[in-house]
């Protein structure tokens, strides 16, 4: 069931009533079968994946803190559960499909297809993994085995994230807090914005994305569609999966729970190493405190060492979201930007502070956007060929002429604009919040706030035609 339906809105009203009304005592177990049947409305034969992943964890959780000298190894054997798991699940037709590129009579493969895709299983892989680790690192202690399967099954985020760390997450989930105002405000604002970010603008962009990029169009568009593709389908995963990101965080602290940020206004970043720090970013402190920081603590810091890790943890990156070339580029692409950029640092710092002067400043922030935007076309092309001919468009050659309406590059150029002052109204209505806080009643909160809230699911509704899968949860 997506969080961007109003079934799911109708049912979250009622475990929000119920969840509360309830005694603490009985919270738990209430939460707990609300998340199976949300997982399940996805499909009932996947129910068990999560469970095996929780056993898994579990099990070798207890031999890690309880066998000291041997811990090291069931870590790695967990690890490899894991992540023959995700492969199995993943990646089978990927490899399948390279295997039998190199050996045309590979046919013992081919019952690799018939196996489907568990949603959400990449996020709850890396949170199990997470957890080992910080088993190993003395960070958590196991828990009980029914915590440890309400931590995977909680399922505001595990669609799409989030990605949650059990230190972060598992304390929270006795539910014993007493219900304050605050939560349903807080959780209303980032629910419906989510709604809003999802249904009206991303969806909407994806008509013409889809159109722009799918394999059947012509092989040659002109350098302002080039541009405009590339931007609105970084415009259309941005308010996707920020907006999916809305939802959980919104609908989590509907039920008293907090979740991580996950976005910062990404395309405010002048950097390429900020991008990554803004976007997508419990996924990138993952990867730092769990793949990166272990693999360069021996190289202390040496450059090359460091570049080459930086490349090949941000192909990795790319093969996570997805078991295709083209995500693997992806992820090539942005490992180079931050390679590059901090070659231009070192060298900076060398010549006189140049990296600190404003007009080089103001150059990389220039930079960085075209940067993401040609990765994102890489990374959307369903070939290498669709995604070099949009990128020639944009880069080798002009081309004139436009293939789509005028609503296209309009509303493209108005979700640029929302980008550019979503800091500021964000800043502007926190602070109307504050100052509603120092006053009871307050009109802000009495009619503005309900005002804004009809207006969003007013939008909503209005909006509501294709009802699309969010992206992420592919991933």
């Amino acid at each position: 069931m997506p969080f961007d339906s109003l079934a799911y809105l109708v049912l979250l009203a009622i475990v929000v009533v119920l969840h509360w009304a309830l005694p603490v005592r009985f919270r738990r177990v209430f939460i707990f079968a609300a998340s199976l049947a949300f997982y399940a409305s996805w499909g009932l034969i996947f129910v068990w994946v999560p469970f095996v992943v929780a056993g898994v964890v579990y099990l070798i959780g207890k031999q890690i803190a309880g066998d000291p000298l041997r811990a090291r190894r069931w870590l790695w054997l967990g690890i490899s559960s894991l992540l023959a798991l995700l492969v199995l699940f993943k990646y089978r037709m990927f490899l399948a499909g390279n295997l039998r590129a190199l050996a045309s009579t590979l046919g013992s493969t081919s019952w690799l297809g018939s196996i489907a895709f568990p949603i959400g299983i990449s996020f709850y892989t890396f949170a199990a993994i997470g957890y080992l680790v910080d088993i190993r690192q003395g960070r958590v202690m196991p828990p009980k085995f029914v915590d440890l399967v309400l931590f995977f099954f909680f399922w505001p985020n595990i669609l799409s994230g989030p990605i949650v760390r059990a230190r972060e997450l598992m304390p929270q989930l006795s539910f014993s807090k007493p219900f304050e105002a605050w939560y349903f405000f807080e959780g209303l604002d980032r629910l419906i914005w989510g709604l809003v970010q999802k249904v009206v603008i991303a969806n909407v962009l994806g008509t013409w994305v889809d159109r722009g990029f799918a394999p059947g169009t012509a092989g040659r568009p002109s350098t302002i569609d080039g541009w405009f593709l590339a931007i609105a389908f970084g415009l259309q995963i941005y308010f996707d999966f920020a907006g999916y990101t809305n939802m959980a965080i919104g609908t989590a602290r509907l039920l008293g729970v907090t979740l991580p940020e996950n976005f910062r206004y990404p395309y405010h970043a002048a950097t390429p190493p900020e991008f990554w720090a803004r976007w997508h970013m419990t996924l990138s402190r993952w990867i730092r405190d769990y793949l990166f920081f272990p693999i360069n603590a021996k190289w202390q810091g040496a450059p090359f060492p460091l570049y080459v890790s930086l490349i090949g943890v941000m192909a990795l990156v790319g093969l996570w979201h997805g078991a295709g070339w083209n995500f693997i580029l992806w992820g090539t692409l942005h490992g180079s930007y931050l390679v590059l950029y901090r070659i231009y640092e070192s060298w900076g710092r060398k010549y006189s502070g140049v990296a600190n002067w404003r007009i080089a400043m103001e150059g990389w922030r220039v930079l960085t956007l075209i940067a993401v935007a040609c990765a994102w076309v890489v990374f959307r092309s369903n070939s290498l060929v669709k995604a070099g001919a949009i990128l020639s468009a944009m880069f080798c050659r002009v081309g004139a002429g436009r293939a789509f309406g005028f609503g296209f590059y309009w509303f493209t150029l108005i979700a640029v604009l929302l980008c550019v002052v979503e800091p500021l109204l964000v800043r502007k209505f926190n602070e109307f919040d504050e100052r509603a806080a120092e006053n009871s009643p307050s009109p802000f909160r009495v009619v503005v706030r309900p005002l804004a809230y009809l207006l969003g699911l007013l939008l909503f509704l209005l909006f509501d035609q294709s009802n699309s899968q969010f992206i992420y949860s592919q991933f």
